[in-house]
């Protein structure tokens, strides 16, 4: 599958960690988007699980916005 800016919005709102995707900013951290570091590990689980990838924990860094998250995808 391949990962889109609507993919990524979908795991986040099947991860239940924020109220209204439709207003997040895709090149914008998630953390500055009102998602915490716990909430945001279940993000990065989910994706994990989704769409068949490993995120080491070196590359967390790097997957910090939508747009990261699909283009590391």
């Amino acid at each position: 599958m391949k990962a889109t800016v609507e993919n990524i919005k979908e795991v986040i709102v099947e991860a239940d960690v924020l109220g209204d995707v439709n207003e997040m900013k895709s090149d914008v951290a998630l953390s500055e988007q009102g998602i915490d570091s716990l909430d945001v590990v279940n993000v990065y689980l989910l994706l994990e699980e989704k769409f068949g990838v490993q995120i080491p924990d070196e590359d967390l860094a790097q997957v910090r916005t939508i747009d990261s998250i699909v283009e590391y995808i």
